[in-house]
Parts: structure tokens; C-alpha cells; sequence
């Protein structure tokens, strides 16, 4: 057993399917995502962006645009593993795969399926508690990448220094937003998604959703490949 203890002193076997009182949510994951900040904290006013925040920012701009908890829900989720496993910001694990190349060519070691395999358990513990299918269907799949590209370049604007090169996203646009990002404090940023994830998770539970995948091959390229790109970010 390859395990991680974790803040309420559970042992955390990082490779299997997590049991239904495995985790506590306040204290293994919402509080954690409270703490971490977003882009490896390279933040010019020294303060953290909370992964937590930036969970309900999307979440919120969903369900305004929607009223559809289940979508909401699943943006609030999206990053829920980086509680346990961290922020792995998309530079970094591109280095992380270019270096994977360089010692053993040919292995064909890809650092997008060990990240997978980590989230995997993590992610379906999560969904599973809120009421929702995982993975998820391919069209709340396809709203969670695109807002969280979208705001992804938002937050770039509005929180990070100038950037010195394109980040290769552009085209997708940043999400509009009301007011500019300030960030919250750890225990705010923990509380908001708490509240969030009670509202929301509740809807799903009265009204379940159930799985529709759609596996034409047009949406599993635009919808797969904008999935992976975002979720890594």
C-alpha cells in the first residue's frame, strides 16, 4: 500500500478506490484547496490565489448562465484531487515529460496517464459524494474545459504579471466577469466552496444525473482534447 496521510489522520491509499469514509471533506479537501494557490503561487502581490476560489469563480459563472447545479457542480469539483496530489501547473508537467523522454526513450512513459491514474480515485470519491456520474458526461466534460480555459486567461489578466509569450490559448478568449478577481483568504476561499458544494450537491442528489456519453468521433477529439489541456493547467 502506497499511502499518504492525510489532514484528519486518514491513511490515504494513493492507488485504489477510495471507501466512502476515506476522506473528510472540510478537513482533506476544502480546507487544502483553501491553501493551495493556482499558478505555483508566482503571484506579483505576494498574495495566493486559492484553487478554492477559482473552483467557485467558474462554478458560479456556470450555474449564472445555466441554473444547472449539475454543471456548476462538477466545476467546483474539477480540481478537488489537487487537495491531495497539489497544483501540477501545465509547464511544469510538460518539462516533467520532456525530462520522462530524455532518461529512458522509448520507454513511453506519459505523465498524463500517472497523473491520471492519481486523480482517478480522488476524483470518482468526490463525484460520487456530491451525487454525480464520473466520469462525466461528455457535455457537462466540454462546459467544465471550456470555462476553465476561459478563465484561466481571465485570471491571467487580472492577477499575473504581463505575460513575456503567448500562452497558446488565446483564441479561446477570457471568461467576462463582473468584478476583478481579488483573492480571498484560505479560510474564506474554504468556506464559499463548502457552501457551494452543500447547495449544489443537494440539487443533484434530489434530481441524480444520469450518464450520457456521447461518443461521436467529432466530440470525443473537441471534447477530449480541450478536457485534458484545461484540467492540467
Amino acid at each position: 500500500m502506497i499511502w499518504s496521510q492525510t489532514a484528519s489522520g486518514r491513511p490515504l491509499d494513493l492507488l485504489a478506490p477510495i471507501p466512502p469514509d476515506g476522506l473528510d471533506l472540510r478537513r482533506d479537501i476544502a480546507t487544502p484547496l483553501g491553501m493551495t494557490g493556482r499558478y505555483a503561487n508566482q503571484m506579483p502581490s505576494g498574495i495566493i490565489y486559492p484553487i478554492a476560489q477559482h473552483c467557485c469563480i467558474g462554478a458560479d459563472t456556470i450555474y449564472a448562465a445555466s441554473h444547472d447545479a449539475a454543471a456548476a457542480l462538477a466545476f467546483l469539483l474539477h480540481d478537488g484531487h489537487e487537495a491531495i496530489i497539489g497544483d501540477w501547473t501545465t509547464p511544469i508537467m510538460v518539462a516533467m515529460q520532456a525530462a520522462a523522454d530524455r532518461l529512458a526513450p522509448g520507454s513511453g512513459v506519459s505523465i498524463k496517464a500517472i497523473k491520471r491514474e492519481l486523480c482517478a480515485p480522488i476524483d470518482a470519491w468526490l463525484h460520487r459524494l456530491a451525487g454525480l456520474p464520473w466520469p462525466l458526461p461528455a457535455e457537462i466534460a466540454r462546459t467544465v474545459a471550456l470555462t476553465d480555459v476561459r478563465l484561466m486567461l481571465a485570471e491571467r489578466d487580472h492577477l499575473l504579471a504581463r505575460p513575456p509569450r503567448p500562452w497558446g490559448v488565446e483564441s479561446y478568449g477570457p471568461l467576462k466577469l463582473k468584478h476583478r478577481i481579488v483573492p480571498l483568504s484560505p479560510a474564506r476561499a474554504t468556506e464559499q466552496w463548502l457552501t457551494r458544494f452543500d447547495r449544489w450537491s443537494e440539487a443533484v442528489l434530489a434530481r441524480p444525473v444520469s450518464p450520457k456519453p456521447d461518443l461521436t468521433p467529432s466530440t470525443r477529439r473537441a471534447g477530449g482534447r480541450l478536457s485534458r489541456q484545461t484540467m492540467e493547467a
